[in-house]
Parts: structure tokens; sequence; C-alpha cells
């Protein structure tokens, strides 16, 4: 009966050395955004509707953005899973996008994620106003 005691107490001692944080060494945070986010502050318009279904619309910034969505800092009362409109007032382009998170609220202000339907990254890109000239003689 010792024996199948000691068997168990060792096979009990191996795994905790397996999924021991000091034996596994640091562990990393894995980043489940499916794009690479860019801290940029983008000046926004916001059209929605609000809780009595009141059309609305507000200037907003961009804490940072990616091609799938923004964080934004919002004054109006918005609700995860609204629907919003939203331009970007340097581009003119306009992309609609739907709130996925509601986070920190600041004294006017709340911090609302906001995700497109489709990847767009050209949303946050000026567009290039620069022409190509011919090209050099070889």
């Amino acid at each position: 009966m010792s024996r199948i005691f000691d068997a168990i107490k060792h096979a009990q001692l191996a795994r905790k050395a397996e999924v021991s944080p000091a034996a596994a060494g640091p562990v990393e945070a894995t980043d489940r955004r499916r794009s690479r986010r860019w801290i940029l502050d983008v000046s926004v318009f916001i059209y929605g509707h609000g809780p009595e279904k009141e059309p609305f619309h507000e200037e907003a910034r961009t804490l940072n953005v990616n091609a799938n969505g923004a964080l934004l800092l919002l004054r109006g009362p918005v609700r995860a899973g609204q629907r919003l409109l939203l331009t970007n007032q340097l581009t003119q382009k306009e992309q609609d996008c739907r709130v996925i998170f509601l986070g920190t609220e600041h004294v006017q202000h709340i911090e609302a994620g906001i995700a497109f339907p489709e990847a767009n990254p050209d949303f946050w890109q000026p567009t290039s106003t620069i022409e190509e000239g011919p090209a050099p003689a070889a």
C-alpha cells in the first residue's frame, strides 16, 4: 500500500513542478486584438440615437485606433451594442460602427470602445495629396 501512496505523492509533486509559475518563468500576456493598435488623437463626429430614439451628434476624440475600431472619449450617453456612424474630420471618411466596450468614466466623458463590421485600416489614414511625377530617365 505504501508503494501506491508514494507513487501518487510523487506524481502530485511532479505535476506541481510542471505548472509552478516559478518553474515556468515569466508569463507573457497574449494580445487578443485582431490588428495592431496605435495611440492616435483623431477628431471624429459621432452620430447616433439616444435611449428615447432621439438623434444626437457630437465631436469626440480617439485615444487609440486600430484597423477594427477605436477607443473614444464620448460625452453622450451610449450603451454597449449601440450602432453609431463615425466621420473622420480630417479625411471626411464615414464608417458604421458598434459600441462594444464602456470603460472608465471621467468628469464629463466616458471611454467607449467601438468596432467596425469589417477591418478598415484606411479609415484612420489621411488621403495622400502628393501626386507622383514621371519616372526618372534611366
